[in-house]
């Protein structure tokens, strides 16, 4: 009777002689309950039966019950360590469970059993770069390879390993070899795309990501690449198609949001107005509760727009980049920071020892500009991510996560100094911020930023004369230099220097600008 389960599923499997080929083709079927408990039955008589607790330690590992299964497999290497498999199996388990050290030990201590076996070398290569250790993990790879040429996701692997460190052409040539031996690898050829595109092989990355994509169909991956290519070759109608697809495929992605706006910028600036509205209109439409569409829409769309960008807009837009931020500026020829504290500087007249406040200082830019100047050196800005990067520069007092107004509503201090680099772009009416900054300026207190020159041709219906600014196609707002002037007087500063120049680079072109400095009274 304690073995009638087991004798009746193996009599409706059709097996009446090995119970543990007879779970197999349950489990196989879907039957993981009467599976178990065949080989359950199995290990009662026989406990050190090496293939029923393997065949166990598979079930548990499927259904994601971490400790039977570790258990499973351990039973495995301790009885048949000359198995590669339960070496395998018990790393695994443990890697799918964030237990690196654990199953890094498990990997080793199969190759101790067997050198040879390529999979074990894989793995291991798998579980050191997820530890963070990319030149182990090239070494385990390249192991793996050499055991095992025809191993496509080793190949893939060691592309991703060396990308991460930077051989590029290795990468390149790992990716290549492993489509070759796999021509229907999708995450081989998406993640080529993707280098290629990096490389500025833009025709060669439409080409890789459309065939992942014949592949399988909306792989947003492989849709981004074809948008980012297709940017970057100006063909922005056809981009601007791609990325609606992809935001169909994935509506949350923020940098495919911003990615939108950019194709719409590249209409404007090509002069292809009305499909770029047509565009924005439905994209508006599509997405009604995301920041970054509703403002870059609006931005494109022209007509009434907000009086200052959205917290969560300015948030997203930055902290989707907030790790490559310095180097995209300097891709822009980004020198505002430098530029206006100089100005600043000059104004002062050798006074140092003062309190400062670097407005919207995201990651820091001014501050190594800044410090000499300042007693104290306080930073705030909307953008935890910017706020982190800011924080690593250990060259500030005091930093803040905070909207400008709010922050200045809030702080009882007063400072002589007060830069806003490159901030007020995101700002449409100044008066309110220069108000409030004159509140919290120190009696002749000197205050210097920068915003964008609007066009002298911008269309009448973007803005009226009366509120001195438009929201441009960029997503940034531009300025009259009459207001500019005007909100400075009625917030109480009087003008020391007004200065036509330019910070950064917008497609190649110079984007005109306003260096203002003045002081409170």
């Amino acid at each position: 009777m304690a073995n009638s389960v087991s004798d009746m599923l193996m009599q409706q499997a059709g097996i009446v002689t090995d119970p543990v080929a007879t779970a197999v083709t349950l489990a196989n079927q879907g039957q993981l309950d009467n599976a178990q408990q065949m080989l359950q039955d199995v290990l009662k008589k026989t406990p050190n039966h090496p293939e029923a607790w393997f065949r166990l330690g598979q079930i548990h590992a499927s259904r994601n019950e971490f400790k039977p299964a570790v258990q499973a497999f351990k039973r495995v290497v301790g009885l048949a360590p000359q198995s590669p498999e339960g070496h395998v199996h018990l790393g695994n388990t443990y890697l799918r469970n964030g237990r690196l050290s654990q199953a890094i030990q498990a990997y080793r201590d199969g190759l101790k059993f067997h050198p040879g076996y390529a999979l074990l070398h894989f793995n291991l290569g798998v579980a050191v770069k997820q530890s963070g250790d990319v030149a182990a993990a090239i070494a385990s790879y390249h192991t793996a390879i050499g055991l095992d040429p025809n191993y496509a996701p080793a190949h893939f692997s060691l592309g991703n390993a060396c990308r991460e460190s930077g051989q590029l052409q290795e990468a390149e040539d790992c990716y290549r070899r492993a489509i070759a031996l796999q021509p229907d690898y999708v995450g081989a050829r998406v993640n080529l795309a993707g280098l290629l595109a990096t490389r500025e092989n833009y025709p060669g990355a439409l080409e890789e990501a459309f065939a992942a994509l014949k592949l399988q169909p909306d792989q947003p991956d492989a849709l981004r690449a074809i948008s980012l290519s297709l940017h970057k070759l100006g063909r922005y109608a056809e981009g601007a198609e791609i990325a609606s697809r992809a935001l169909a495929v994935s509506p949350g992605d923020t940098m495919l949001q911003y990615h939108m706006g950019e194709m719409l910028y590249g209409l404007v600036r090509t002069g292809d107005v009305a499909r770029a509205h047509d565009y924005a209109t439905r994209w508006k439409a599509a997405f009604p509760d995301d920041s970054v569409a509703q403002h870059m829409a609006a931005a494109v769309l022209g007509g009434q727009v907000p009086e200052r960008a959205g917290d969560s807009y300015v948030r997203e837009t930055f902290d989707r980049f907030a790790n490559d931020f310095e180097k995209v500026l300097g891709g822009l020829g980004y020198k505002v920071p430098e530029l206006l504290c100089s100005a600043i500087q000059g104004q002062l007249g050798g006074r140092t020892g003062l309190a400062v406040l670097d407005a919207g200082c995201g990651t820091g830019l001014c501050a190594p500009f800044l410090r000499p100047l300042a007693k104290k050196l306080v930073g705030v800005d909307l953008r935890g991510g910017m706020l982190a990067k800011a924080e690593e520069r250990k060259t500030y007092d005091a930093l803040h996560e905070a909207e400008l107004g709010a922050f200045l509503a809030a702080t009882p201090d007063r400072y002589d100094v007060t830069v806003a680099a490159d901030v007020f772009c995101y700002f449409g009416a100044l008066t309110p911020s220069f108000t409030a900054l004159a509140a919290r300026t120190a009696p002749q207190g000197v205050f210097g930023f920068t915003v964008e020159a609007m066009p002298a041709d911008a269309p009448p219906s973007d803005a009226t004369a009366a509120d001195g600014y438009r929201l441009g196609p960029t997503g940034r707002y531009q300025h009259d230099a009459g207001y500019v002037k005007a909100a400075l007087e009625q917030a109480g500063f009087s003008l020391l220097s007004f200065e036509d120049t330019h910070g950064r680079e917008e497609m190649g072109q110079p984007v005109p600008c306003f260096m203002v400095i003045a002081r409170c009274a």
